[in-house]
């Protein structure tokens, strides 16, 4: 039976659903403007691009991977964005700035896959190239459109609902639907796994590998997207450190280190949970710096649970 199927699954969406309710519960008790319309509309905007780019990591890390180059792909495709912005119209600059995404995501792939470098390795070179290239081409200078337009993507509402909310929905919604409706998951669930069992049952390894770095980057290329359009530009810096959030997202909201368990869902919850304790701490003036240790916390001991799940189930 393959691990998305598994009723722990349902188990620990519960256990992030209370928690996230919970902690919730607890920052409005600490203060009021937590609950207020317009700090929701502003959580709700800033955790669209945790979760788009968690729901991409996911794929990676469901086939036994990860992807550590994410942070200065968001920091390429949103200076791509914005250039290609200033010069054609804004859905051809969009659909460019996904295939460039693309394009990186599958040099990752065919570096892991046909090249048999560690996951790790390879999108740490390719993270190292990205981000020093950018240097190169900017001179660290900032990208800057602030154009109606181009910002209605990352700060606009439809409703009561932002935009980029709406956007990572759907992006949520289209990893669910792949992973549980379509052989692409079923094949990226079995080589997670068990990798060697997959080859033998026929299962293209290598294209499936490749396919989940290119989903993970295409992903990433609408999280640029958005960041960008939020802020009017695009820098070399813009998305240090999301690959650590990213990844937290992903282990918080139970998938697997060793890959072939986890669900979209889970993920999503994650990415909240992750958005509502900064946010909360914001709130609270709480430092960056004790952020960054709760973080690295809650990786730890989301891992070690997920670690203890798995051997638990296979004993």
């Amino acid at each position: 039976m393959l691990a998305r199927l598994d009723p722990r699954n349902a188990s620990n969406t519960t256990v992030l659903l209370l928690l996230l309710v919970l902690l919730c519960v607890f920052f409005w008790t600490q203060n009021s403007v937590f609950a207020t319309g317009t700090n929701i509309q502003n959580l709700a905007s800033q955790s669209s691009v945790l979760a788009m780019m968690a729901a991409g990591q996911l794929f990676v890390v469901l086939a036994g991977g990860l992807d550590l180059s994410v942070g200065a792909q968001v920091s390429l495709l949103a200076i791509c964005a914005v250039k290609l912005s200033l010069v054609t119209s804004l859905p051809v600059a969009m659909l460019l700035t996904v295939l460039i995404g693309c394009g990186v995501g599958l040099v990752n792939g065919v570096l892991v896959a046909r090249m048999g470098i560690s996951p790790i390795i390879a999108t740490l070179a390719t993270w190292q190239v990205v981000f020093g290239s950018l240097l190169v081409w900017t001179h660290g200078l900032p990208s800057r459109n602030f154009s109606e337009q181009y910002n209605t993507l990352g700060s606009d509402n439809l409703g009561p609902i932002p935009v980029s909310a709406l956007l990572a929905a759907a992006v949520v919604f289209l990893a669910w639907f792949i992973l549980r409706r379509t052989s692409f998951g079923r094949y990226t669930y079995a080589i997670g796994g068990n990798a060697e069992a997959a080859r033998l049952s026929g299962i293209n390894i290598s294209a499936v590998t490749i396919g989940t770095y290119v989903i993970c980057s295409a992903f990433t290329a609408l999280a640029a997207l958005t960041l960008s359009s939020r802020v009017g530009s695009g820098v070399a810096n813009l998305g240090t450190g999301l690959e650590v959030t990213t990844l937290a997202a992903v282990f918080i909201g139970g998938v697997a280190w060793a890959g072939g368990a986890g669900t979209a869902g889970g993920v999503l919850l994650g990415a909240l949970l992750l958005s509502v304790l900064s946010n909360g701490f914001d709130l609270m003036s709480v430092s960056s710096e004790t952020q960054t240790i709760i973080t690295g916390v809650l990786i730890a001991v989301s891992v070690g649970v997920a670690g203890r799940r798995r051997a638990a189930a296979s004993a």
